[in-house]
């Protein structure tokens, strides 16, 4: 049923929720490809929360370079963590997973990534804010819900 199984990873331990999920649906379907991905910000993302203009006040030097390496680190951590994942599912049987560092908006990227695989279903995790805590801080979860292109499987991280 499912044959292209899109799985969100932000590195964090809530995220790790979602992967045995993943992993049950694969099992499912022998042919099924994990596509993991794990969305990281872009240079112009970093300036606009970092300066109010967006701007250093050298000009942008400074800050654009700062800017460009916490990029650079971020996306070294996605790799290692999709590299990890992937030999996770490998381990586990799972005969096709492809892994995809996407930039931008978490929720833009996440339905846009789903619709070029041509997903069948999105896996994330979610912390399960309601009410003003989605409203302050808003919801990735709620934007793929409301946008993907295809069914979105959400689970929340166990309860302590």
């Amino acid at each position: 049923m499912y044959r292209t199984i899109l799985l969100t990873n932000d590195g964090s331990e809530i995220a790790r929720a979602a992967t045995p999920h993943a992993l049950h649906l694969a099992s499912m379907a022998p042919e099924a490809t994990i596509v993991c991905v794990t969305v990281i910000d872009t240079v112009a993302q970093l300036l606009a929360q970092a300066t109010p203009s967006g701007w250093g006040y050298d000009g942008g030097r400074i800050a654009v370079e700062s800017a460009e390496a916490a990029v650079a680190a971020e996306r070294a951590e996605a790799e290692s963590a999709l590299a990890a994942l992937k030999a996770e599912f490998e381990s586990k049987g799972v005969r096709s997973v492809r892994t995809a560092i996407l930039e931008g908006h978490a929720g833009t990227a996440i339905v846009d990534a789903a619709a070029a695989e041509q997903a069948d279903v999105v896996v994330m995790a979610t912390h399960g804010r309601g009410g003003i805590g989605r409203a302050l801080l808003g919801s990735v979860a709620d934007h793929v819900v409301r946008h993907a292109p295809c069914p979105v499987l959400l689970v929340r991280p166990p309860r302590e």
